[in-house]
C-alpha cells in the first residue's frame, strides 16, 4: 500500500475491477480527505448477476501499511433515489476503522 490513496486506486484496484470486462469509471478519481486522513473516492459501473450496478468507493490511509476502502453499491437505475443517497451520507458519517 502506498501513500497515496489515488494512486492505490489507479495502480492497485482498478486493474483487478477492469478484470470483469464490463467495468466502467465513471469521471476521475478525485482526491480528498476523510476523518482528517488522505483518501481517494471513485465510482464506477459494472455488471453482477445481470444488473448493471454503480459504486461508489472511498478508500483512505490509516497509517503502518492498513487502508479501508468503503464502497456502496446499488442498482444503476436506483443510484439518485434519496434513501441511497442518504444511507451512503450515514455511512460516511458514521463509518469508524478499529483501533487495532
Amino acid at each position: 500500500m502506498g501513500p497515496d490513496p489515488v494512486a492505490v486506486w489507479r495502480d492497485d484496484v482498478e486493474p483487478n475491477l477492469k478484470q470483469s470486462g464490463d467495468y466502467e469509471r465513471i469521471g476521475g478519481i478525485r482526491a480528498t480527505t476523510y476523518q482528517g486522513r488522505e483518501a481517494a473516492d471513485m465510482e464506477w459501473t459494472a455488471d453482477v448477476d445481470g444488473t448493471r450496478v454503480r459504486t461508489f468507493g472511498r478508500g483512505f490511509l490509516l497509517g503502518d501499511s492498513r487502508s479501508f476502502s468503503l464502497r456502496w453499491t446499488t442498482p444503476a437505475a436506483d443510484w439518485e433515489d434519496s434513501a441511497n443517497e442518504e444511507t451512503l451520507r450515514t455511512v460516511l458519517k458514521t463509518f469508524r476503522p478499529d483501533s487495532d
